[in-house]
């Protein structure tokens, strides 16, 4: 026989198994922490429409020498599409450099990069400084912006969670490739004035247009001596001792602007060799003792 509870009893057991599990139905409608919200980002109030690396005003690395290194930073031009203002846009992402995490906005909670972006406005950020070494290689990975729409709210009361943010979002599912072109001189570093040389540029990465090179001997350019894109130099027309090759390959846009660069440069060193050697080197002639 089954029990018969009264409207008392029944009332504790109820209270009792709310207790039990409404934490657990709390933490699963809640979600995630921020800054790991599962975001669901189809709206596109405030989207990227340029990431680039550059200097410390926000010019493109236009130049990159092969082995140097250089203070760089990873810009952001940010647009609200939206016909009036959003705010507290929050940046997260992962920023990797040769494979390795460099900085990741996930572990310091988001970068707050404006409090307020106006209608149909662009604004450009600093997003992350460091060290660059020409040739290294710059990704972004897991980057989602967010932002809100109420009036009154900034970065110093961003509100920091995952029902808030999770729709109001903008992001890039794919790696982002920030890394520049560099560029090597393939080719020997000595040289017998007899001897004609032949040089070929090693191009990493580097915009789609066709590239612009320039070879240069001394500071001097290089006469036209090209060979399936590289250079052929007869060294006896530089004598011996040490000689500077340069390399530059420039990418210009449609209307010749400069767009990127990158050099390289290769110290040669032509050795003076009698002729008798080189005749017995190359079988003619027999040297006595």
């Amino acid at each position: 026989m089954i029990p018969i509870l009264s409207n008392s009893k029944k009332a504790i057991c109820l209270s009792a198994i709310l207790c039990l599990f409404f934490p657990f139905i709390l933490s699963s409608a809640a979600g995630s922490d921020w800054p790991d919200c599962n975001f669901h980002c189809r709206a596109k109030d405030v989207t990227i429409t340029d990431l680039w690396l550059g200097d410390a005003q926000g010019n493109s690395l236009s130049t990159c020498t092969q082995n140097s290194s250089v203070d760089a930073y990873i810009w952001a031009r940010f647009k609200n599409n939206a016909n009036s203002p959003r705010y507290a846009v929050i940046l997260l992402c992962d920023i990797y450099v040769d494979g390795a995490l460099q900085k990741s906005h996930y572990d310091d909670g988001g970068l707050c990069v404006r409090d307020t972006i106006p209608a149909g406005s662009e604004n450009s950020l600093s997003l992350y400084g460091f060290s660059f070494s020409c040739g290294q290689e710059v990704k972004i990975e897991k980057l989602v912006i967010s932002w809100e729409t109420a009036n009154g709210i900034d970065c110093s009361n961003a509100n920091r969670r995952c029902s808030n943010r999770n729709t109001k979002c903008y992001s890039e599912t794919d790696s982002i490739d920030l890394t520049p072109p560099s560029c090597q001189i393939e080719g020997p570093s000595i040289s017998c004035e007899s001897i004609i040389a032949s040089y070929l540029p090693q191009i990493k990465k580097g915009p789609t247009s066709e590239p612009q090179l320039i070879w240069r001997i001394d500071g001097r350019d290089a006469e036209d001596e090209s060979v399936e894109e590289g250079l052929q130099i007869d060294w006896r027309d530089y004598g011996s001792g040490y000689h500077l090759l340069q390399l530059i390959i420039d990418w210009n846009d449609d209307h010749g602007r400069l767009v990127q660069s990158c050099t390289d440069s290769l110290w040669i060193l032509v050795v003076e060799v009698p002729s008798n050697v080189i005749e017995l080197i190359s079988g003619t002639e027999v040297l006595n003792d």
